[in-house]
C-alpha cells in the first residue's frame, strides 16, 4: 500500500525570512495500484487508496491603481487587531507620511532593500514583505528580525546586534504596514508637517 502525503513549506518573511508553517493537505483523491500476479493466477483488481492533492490557495496582489482624490489613513485607537502605525495622505502618486513611517522608510532602504528589493517588493531570494505582512503581527515580526530566520530558500540573519536596525524597529512596522495595508504607494515618501 503506497500513500503520498504532499509537504507544502510556507517561509513567512518580514526584514528577511520568517517563521515556517509545515502544511499537509489531504484530499481523496482516488490512485489505481495494481499487484502484479503470479503466472497462472486469477489477475487481482485494482486498489484504490486516496492520495493527496494541495488545497487551492488563493494570493491578493494589491492593485497598482493611483487615487485621484487624496486618502487619508490615521492610526484608528489602539487595540491589537485594528491599531495603524502609520499615517499616510497621497494625492495622485505622490504621498506624505508622519514621521515614524518616513524614519522606516529610510531604515528600510538603508538595510533591508538589498535582500528585499526596493518598496518590500521582493527578489529572487527573499520575499516580498507586501504580501507576507498581510495577516502578520508585530510581535512575530521583531520576533524573526532580532532572531533571523533559516529557509527552505535563504536565510536571514540575526540582526540583533545590529545598530542600524534594532533602534528601529517601530519605524520598520510603520512601513511596512503601511506598504502591506496597501495604503502607502511605492517611491520615497515626504514627510508631512
Amino acid at each position: 500500500m503506497k500513500k503520498s502525503v504532499l509537504f507544502l513549506t510556507v517561509t513567512l518573511c518580514v526584514g528577511g525570512l520568517l517563521n515556517s508553517s509545515l502544511l499537509t493537505a489531504e484530499t481523496a483523491t482516488p490512485t489505481t495500484t495494481e499487484t502484479p500476479t503470479p503466472t497462472g493466477a486469477t489477475p487481482n483488481t485494482a486498489t484504490t487508496q486516496p492520495a493527496t492533492t494541495p488545497a487551492p490557495t488563493t494570493v491578493t496582489t494589491p492593485s497598482a491603481t493611483t487615487e485621484t482624490t487624496p486618502a487619508t489613513t490615521s492610526p484608528a485607537p489602539a487595540t491589537a487587531s485594528t491599531e495603524k502605525p502609520y499615517t499616510v495622505v497621497c494625492e495622485g502618486n505622490k504621498c506624505k507620511v508622519d514621521a515614524q513611517t518616513f524614519k522606516g522608510w529610510r531604515a528600510f532602504h538603508a538595510t533591508c532593500h538589498v535582500c528585499h528589493a526596493q518598496d518590500a517588493v521582493g527578489s529572487t531570494f527573499a520575499p516580498s514583505l507586501i504580501e507576507r505582512l498581510k495577516d502578520f503581527p508585530k510581535e512575530r515580526f521583531i520576533h524573526s528580525v532580532t532572531e533571523g530566520f533559516q529557509g527552505q530558500v535563504g536565510v536571514m540573519p540575526a540582526w540583533k546586534d545590529n545598530p542600524n536596525v534594532m533602534p528601529h524597529l517601530d519605524e520598520l512596522w510603520s512601513y511596512l504596514r503601511a506598504r502591506s495595508d496597501g495604503v502607502l504607494l511605492p517611491g520615497r515618501p515626504e514627510k508631512l508637517q
